[in-house]
């Protein structure tokens, strides 16, 4: 028996990889950058619309127009979710002493996403199912990856990570 795929043609390792060492675990600081950087986009994917447009578009979910005239007013709700994005990106610059922010990101679209769940279970809502499937599903799975990240973050949240050789520690220049 050989190492070979049966089609007969040698694997290439990873750049980087040396062949038969074990892979190495993903970079925390890596996990957390990346994590908050989907939070920053399902924010601003909720909250540009919802700031610049909102009658347009609640009326592109599915919403009667006499209703998307009436939450136009919801305008504000885009102000609040830009507010978490700047605030996002605030803590990807600077993630040392800032891990209650990504608490309070991850307890944001773990919350939408059991409104969304909730609504959908008792069937509440009066836009389209395409966009409740997908809000649904984009909260759930943005949600559970920044709980992820902020667990495995913990060390770079806390600033708390042994320095290396040249005297700085992570996101330190």
């Amino acid at each position: 028996m050989t190492d070979q795929p049966e089609d007969g043609v040698p694997q290439q390792p990873a750049e980087g990889a040396v062949p038969g060492e074990p892979k190495r675990p993903r970079d925390p600081a890596t996990t957390l950058s990346t994590a908050l950087v989907v939070y920053i986009f399902i924010n601003l994917a909720l909250a540009l619309p919802l700031l610049v447009f909102p009658v347009a578009y609640f009326e592109v979910i599915g919403l009667d127009d006499s209703i998307a005239g009436i939450l136009g007013g919801l305008r504000w709700v885009g102000a609040v979710l830009l507010a978490w994005s700047i605030t996002g990106i605030a803590v990807m610059a600077r993630p040392e002493g800032r891990g209650v922010f990504v608490t309070a990101g991850a307890a944001q679209l773990t919350l939408g996403a059991i409104a969304f769940l909730y609504s959908w279970s008792i069937d509440e809502y009066q836009w389209s199912t395409w966009y409740h499937a997908l809000c649904s599903v984009i909260l759930t799975g943005g949600a559970a990856y920044l709980w992820w990240a902020r667990l495995s973050g913990r060390k770079v949240l806390r600033g708390s990570e042994p320095e290396d050789e040249t005297g700085k520690g992570w996101f330190r220049r």
